[in-house]
């Protein structure tokens, strides 16, 4: 059963959330932020630490370099639970693996848990990917799309096998200009916006969605979100 320690100063407000994600299979505990702070808190064992900022009374920035610091955590995916009002101040910095922008529901936040805990502890693929409807050969550099071949160029292949080698984890575009132009490219990242858009219009028909464009960071290969909930997301930017 996986364990998830919920780091909140409301755990009234969060009864739902934790039935929730019980019902799903996952064991919960809470903490309110201050015993991230005791020398004799007990916190774990967890195998995921979910932060709930809008219920934290807490600076976000202070408590995860905290948890980032304790021994028995410092090792274990962090993810935040953000309200829209401090989306800017979100910080990858901070160690987190992923975020989640509230209000969300207790499949939403369960889904995004078991895709990120499978791609810590995936077995490194060789020779091809699979995510949903999309295929990736490595070897043959091809790409199928519900078993169509997608007409990739061969950069738009390099930055979507980039991506897909990294699933959840995010990339600014002038990293990616680095890893997949090259360091002696001398274009600007307009160049990375141009691959992704021509990317989205060959990959995600049919509401599949396996690129996303994290606010003022940059780019992450997601895997296939179902429809009713890639309908729900914000607006991309282009």
């Amino acid at each position: 059963m996986t364990r998830v320690l919920l780091i909140s100063d409301d755990w009234a407000a969060k009864k739902p959330l934790r039935a929730e994600l019980m019902e799903r299979g996952f064991a919960v505990a809470a903490k309110p932020s201050a015993e991230v702070f005791r020398e004799d808190a007990a916190l774990g064992p967890a195998d995921v630490v979910v932060v709930d900022l809008e219920r934290c009374g807490t600076e976000p920035a202070k408590l995860c370099h905290a948890l980032r610091r304790e021994g028995g955590l410092s090792e274990v995916p962090l993810v935040l639970l953000v309200p829209d009002a401090q989306l800017g101040q979100v910080d990858f910095a901070w160690g987190l693996e992923d975020y989640l922008t509230l209000p969300v529901s207790g499949k939403r936040l369960a889904e995004r848990l078991h895709f990120l805990l499978w791609k810590l502890h995936r077995i490194e693929v060789k020779n091809g990917f699979t995510a949903g409807d999309l295929v990736i050969d490595f070897a043959r550099y091809e790409v199928h799309v519900k078993g169509v071949p997608a007409d990739l160029t061969y950069k738009e292949f390099e930055l979507l096998k980039f991506l897909a080698t990294h699933p959840g984890k995010v990339f600014t575009r002038e990293v990616l200009l680095d890893k997949v132009w090259g360091y002696d490219y001398y274009g600007g990242t307009r160049t990375v916006d141009v691959h992704i858009r021509r990317l989205r219009s060959k990959l995600e028909t049919r509401g599949a969605t396996y690129l996303e464009t994290v606010r003022n960071v940059g780019y992450k290969f997601v895997g296939e979100l179902p429809r009713a909930e890639s309908s729900r997301r914000a607006p991309r930017t282009r």
